[in-house]
Parts: structure tokens; C-alpha cells; sequence
């Protein structure tokens, strides 16, 4: 609900703290009696508009507004019971995004600056109240206890050996035009996993870091497919569900998925609800600050017979 004085109502707060959760590592839901429990302390801090403090009702009523205003009955978050806990749970969903931000009271204030993360008005002080009650809540972790199915582990196969696919290029591609490295040994197999030529012509190599990264990832990404079958991973930052799955599927690999992936890079997208791959780059050239530059996409099954040909080559020299 946005008003004309650009206030902060508890519909904008409900959006502020999932979107804040979301983008920030924690979980991306809480339980009714979570947010209540916040909207108390922000309210000892700064003032709200139109709250309510009975969990079901309030909620029941923010999800009948943004449906009707802002969502269209499309929800960009989920409310579940839980029976456990005789409460609701508030999941955010992969329709989340920049336009979420975009239609709340916090983005009009501070005439039209609080858009921009470096500006320190009224949403800048909104978003530290919520840091603050957050500061001592463990973040989001991938369970790596739990029993994965063959089926699964396979899939996580699949898109991780694509992931290491495009690394190794982007590496390639760079020592390439460097004059470092010899344009024809493009090919994983043959240059890198059967015969690692970097170390003949005396350059550093990444083979054992590709290595482990794909043994580490396929597990990661088979654990987050076994949570969520309609997992979908992307490094770009429009989709904020889908973005935080990358940031915690890359934790302490950072450095090698930038050398692809991420701002000036390939963008990666991943969408297990129709199992495929896709990474789009910007074609080789150079533009205008004006101009849009030309994007090539490639899209592709996440079983794609090239991939299998890699996975197997990958687990050959792994295990």
C-alpha cells in the first residue's frame, strides 16, 4: 500500500524484512510469530504504520492487498501452515524481485534517493533496524547430512560439470588473449583433464582447484535440488531467490566462479523446473555507455550428451 506522504506502512516492513533476509544469506521465510516478535523492536526504534499484531489476520490481510495491487494473484511469497508449530511460515518464491523494491512506500522516500544503496535517508536507517535484530541469527547452510539419491547426485552432475566447462574457457579465453596460451587446446578433455598442458608450458594450473569445485558443487547443487524441485540458481541479481541459491552454492569458491560468471561476466541461470542451463554473454566488441550491447544466449539441457561426455571424464579423474 503506498500512500501519497510516503510512510511506512507494516505491508512495506513485511517486504523490507523478507527481501532484507533474502538478499542478505539468512533464510528466506519466517514464521508469523517471527515477524511479530520483529515488528515489536522495530517499533521501539522507529514508527509504522497500520499495524496489526494478530499473526493470521495480519498476514491474511497483506496478502489480499499485494495480490490485488501490486501481485495480481501471481504471490511472490508463500504462506504455509505449520502444523508443528501451530503457526504460518512466509516463504519468499523466485517471482521476488527489483520490482518488489520498486513498489513500496521505502523506494519513494527521501525524495526518490532511497533507490540508491549508497544514500543514507529514512530506508538506509529502516534496513539497520532490521540488520540489528538479525545480527544474531545464523545464517542459511546447505545440510550436507542428508541422504542424496543417485538421481539426484547425477543431476547436480550435470550442472556442476557445465559450470567448470565454462570456467575453464573464461581462463582460456584470458590467457588467450594474453598470447599465453595456444588457441587450438580449447577443449577440457584433451588440454586440461587428460593432458594438463599448462604445467608444459610452464603456467600455473587450476586442475586440481576445478576439481575440487566439482566435487564440492554437484553435492551442493544435488542437496538444494533434494529441498526444492523447482530449484533455480542465476548470478544475476533481478530474481533475489534464485540469487541467493548461487550465493550459497559458490560460498568459498567466490574466486573461481568469478573468473565466468558474475558483473562483467557471463550470466548464469539454472532452472531445474525445466532442467536446463543457460549462460548469456555480451558479444565480443566494444559499446557506448549509450548503447545496448548485443547478448548471446546459449541455452541447453542439463543432460546434454557433450555434458555427459565431461562428467564422465570429470569423475574419471577425480575419483
Amino acid at each position: 500500500m503506498v500512500n501519497l506522504e510516503h510512510k511506512l506502512t507494516v505491508d512495506d516492513l513485511i517486504v523490507e524484512y523478507m527481501m532484507y533476509k533474502t538478499n542478505n544469506g539468512y533464510e528466506p521465510s519466517f514464521s508469523t510469530s517471527e515477524f511479530i516478535s520483529f515488528l515489536y523492536f522495530f517499533e521501539s526504534k522507529m514508527e509504522v504504520e497500520d499495524a496489526l499484531y494478530e499473526n493470521k489476520k495480519l498476514f491474511d490481510r497483506f496478502f489480499e492487498r499485494k495480490n490485488e495491487r501490486d501481485w495480481f494473484n501471481k504471490p511472490h511469497m508463500n504462506m504455509i501452515e505449520d502444523e508443528s508449530s501451530n503457526d504460518y511460515i512466509i516463504q519468499a518464491n523466485y517471482k521476488l524481485s527489483n520490482y518488489d523494491r520498486s513498489v513500496i512506500n521505502t523506494y519513494f522516500m527521501d525524495g526518490g534517493m532511497s533507490q540508491f544503496d549508497d544514500f543514507k535517508g529514512q530506508t538506509f536507517k529502516i534496513r539497520k533496524v532490521i540488520e540489528e535484530y538479525l545480527a544474531d541469527v545464523p545464517k542459511r547452510k546447505i545440510d550436507d547430512t542428508i541422504d542424496i539419491d543417485e538421481n539426484d547426485l547425477l543431476i547436480g552432475k550435470y550442472i556442476a560439470a557445465q559450470m567448470i566447462q565454462n570456467i575453464w574457457e573464461s581462463h582460456i579465453d584470458k590467457l588467450i588473449e594474453n598470447q599465453e596460451w595456444p588457441r587450438q587446446c580449447k577443449d577440457i578433455n584433451k588440454y586440461l583433464l587428460e593432458t594438463d598442458i599448462s604445467t608444459i608450458i610452464n603456467l600455473k594450473s587450476i586442475k586440481k582447484e576445478l576439481l575440487e569445485l566439482y566435487n564440492v558443487i554437484f553435492k551442493r547443487i544435488a542437496i538444494m535440488y533434494h529441498q526444492d524441485r523447482n530449484l533455480q540458481i542465476s548470478s544475476s541479481s533481478g530474481g533475489y531467490l534464485a540469487m541467493a541459491n548461487y550465493k550459497l552454492l559458490i560460498q568459498g569458491y567466490e574466486k573461481l566462479f568469478s573468473i565466468a560468471f558474475g558483473k562483467y561476466n557471463k550470466s548464469l541461470s539454472i532452472d531445474l523446473s525445466t532442467l536446463t542451463f543457460r549462460e548469456s554473454h555480451e558479444l565480443d566488441g566494444v559499446y557506448d555507455w549509450d548503447d545496448d550491447p548485443d547478448i548471446k544466449t546459449t541455452t541447453t539441457s542439463i543432460n546434454d550428451k557433450n555434458v555427459k561426455k565431461i562428467v564422465r571424464s570429470l569423475d574419471k579423474h577425480y575419483l
